[in-house]
């Protein structure tokens, strides 16, 4: 049975990021009526269905198995064994930064998702031979960071050693575990001699060189953190929030932040993982660990929470657009504001979902809130503004109460009133 004494059970099928791109094709492949409920880990024999589903992505059955399998074992897709195929929360995201053309931060939350999944993988003396559970049985990841010499080094002698043993023949599983290790941009090859860890991610190599296992977490428990390692009870939850915030922060040749489509998705995965530990209440304090995350991050969180408690619908009374593509959270008292005596910028009743066209006429002052609520519109709207939806749409909602939100709570008086005082055209 598998062993961090020189037996290192491998599922003998690549880590590289190739495999996950064709993985991709077949995850595409599976949505497709037809393949509705088919069994893609069934019996290969005389099954037509089963030749055609795998050369969709130019492979063999046994070899669609074994990737999609591996894929499930390194945290990408969901476990299962029929169609449709399910992406992860980081299968998700990995996909998403690569369908936008992302492909430098898809590449890197793909070895951050593969290093995860080898910190926590696990080798058992009972069948099956490994686990996601790391209190279960020997962690391969923890063990070999502990040998590393002063140099962070293991010779490729050594490293055989651990990985199998007197083993001979095709069971060895050496190469396969050197690639896995490559593959997650901790380590490199030195001279075909050596394998030496890089110093990339140092503080996460760090925790999980003395990565000790939470005894309370169940299996199904370290099955979902394998799936999502941003849960709040995983182990490397912040380092790897660290880790995804500095690859959101990444820059263009030119030095300028990249566009926001493209590091959008790594933002909304955070985001909304800090919008379930955020509580419900009235004030964000600026001692809060959410108001201490990064600007993007928090302001992603923020307008996350406003739009959901808005059902993703524009709070002018008369306006009907809604929608996650449409619609935008807009803060009543700005963002830029200095804070004052009530923190604002994080302050869940400091926000009004609306629509791309009412935040503009709503951030330049054309209309605003009483304090009970309701809209008032400026006169130099409705003098100079020629007619056209948008002006329709604003003036018959006048005096109107604005859109309730799920939990019945309006925006904080305070908040309306500098609005109204320093942004609404008189």
């Amino acid at each position: 049975m598998a062993s961090v004494n020189g037996d290192w059970f491998h599922s003998r099928v690549s880590s590289h990021l190739s495999e996950l791109i064709t993985v991709r094709k077949l995850v595409l492949e599976s949505r497709k009526s037809k393949y509705i409920g088919f069994r893609w880990s069934g019996g290969r024999e005389n099954n037509s269905k089963m030749y055609e589903f795998a050369n969709s992505a130019d492979i063999t059955p046994s070899q669609m198995q074994t990737k999609i399998r591996a894929m499930i074992r390194y945290g990408f897709l969901k476990d299962g064994t029929a169609c449709p195929l399910h992406w992860t929360t980081m299968g998700d995201l990995w996909n998403e930064l690569y369908s936008v053309g992302n492909e430098s931060a898809a590449k890197q939350i793909y070895q951050l998702v593969l290093l995860h999944s080898l910190a926590i993988y696990t080798f058992r003396k009972t069948n099956p031979q490994y686990s996601c559970n790391p209190t279960t049985g020997e962690l391969p990841l923890k063990t070999l960071f502990n040998v590393l010499d002063k140099n962070n080094t293991i010779s490729l002698t050594a490293f055989k050693k651990m990985v199998d043993g007197k083993k001979t023949g095709s069971a060895r599983n050496f190469s396969y575990w050197a690639t896995d290790l490559i593959n997650t941009g901790l380590f490199n090859s030195y001279q075909k001699t050596h394998l030496f860890y890089n110093r990339r991610y140092l503080a996460l190599f760090e925790a999980i060189k003395n990565f000790q296992p939470n005894p309370n977490l169940s299996d199904a428990d370290w099955k979902d953190i394998r799936e999502n390692p941003l849960l709040s009870n995983a182990p490397f939850q912040e380092l790897m929030k660290e880790a995804f915030l500095d690859i959101s922060e990444q820059k263009d040749e030119v030095g300028d932040l990249l566009e926001e489509y493209l590091v959008e998705p790594i933002i909304t995965t955070i985001a909304a993982e800090e919008e379930n530990l955020i509580p419900e209440m009235d004030v964000l304090s600026t001692g809060t660990k959410f108001v201490q995350t990064k600007r993007r991050v928090r302001n992603a969180t923020w307008s996350l929470r406003i739009k959901k408690q808005y059902a993703y619908k524009c709070a002018v009374p008369k306006c009907d657009v809604e929608g996650k593509i449409f619609i935008e959270a807009a803060h009543i008292k700005p963002d830029k504001i200095k804070e004052g005596e009530i923190p604002h910028r994080a302050h869940i009743l400091n926000g009004l979902c609306l629509c791309r066209h009412c935040h503009v006429a709503f951030d330049k002052g054309y209309f605003s809130l009483t304090n009970n609520h309701k809209i008032i519109v400026a006169e130099e709207f409705k003098q100079n503004v020629v007619l056209q939806h948008l002006k329709k749409v604003i003036l018959a909602s006048e005096n109107r109460t604005i859109k309730n939100r799920k939990d019945n709570r309006l925006p904080l008086i305070p908040f309306v009133e500098y609005h109204r005082h320093h942004k609404f055209k008189h």
